[in-house]
């Protein structure tokens, strides 16, 4: 099922990194009840690609069981604050912007991230071209999994 997401992801993942001026942009899609990086830009190594993870209440799993947009920088450190996830902690991410994606239903079966290796705040800006990222990539898997009707469509269908 996500593993017919279409190629042009890997594009608009490299894209974001540098439009957002991160170090590291991943797409992190649900297999069952463990999430799998599919897509990255600007990995460290290449152990993400092998990383499956139980979502937690990490950044990660916040944006997933929330169905909302998770963010970590300089400016959010509060108790409030989701941790790090494991992906996180082995790409040295400080800082980062966890955006669920919507491929199916109304529940999220990815999760976009894009992370700085250094101390930083998110501008609304960056915040935002994340949410419109995530939502070009449900997009893009509405266009494959169901040639001819729109995403918009499809949701009011369900």
């Amino acid at each position: 099922m996500h593993d017919e997401l279409p190629s042009g992801i890997q594009e608009m993942i490299n894209n974001l990194r540098l439009n957002t001026s991160t170090d590291f942009g991943g797409l992190a899609c649900l297999s069952g009840s463990m999430l799998r990086w599919k897509y990255t830009s600007g990995a460290t190594n290449d152990r993400v690609t092998r990383m499956a993870m139980r979502p937690g209440q990490d950044l990660v799993g916040t944006a997933l069981r929330t169905g909302r947009t998770c963010l970590s920088d300089a400016r959010s450190t509060k108790a409030s604050t989701p941790g790090r996830c494991p992906l996180m902690i082995a790409e040295r991410l400080l800082c980062a912007i966890a955006v669920p994606v919507f491929l199916e239903s109304s529940v999220p079966g990815a999760v976009l991230l894009v992370g700085s290796r250094q101390p930083c705040t998110f501008s609304p800006d960056t915040v935002r071209e994340a949410e419109l990222a995530a939502r070009a990539v449900a997009a893009s898997h509405a266009r494959i999994s169901h040639p001819g009707v729109s995403h918009e469509e499809k949701l009011f269908r369900d």
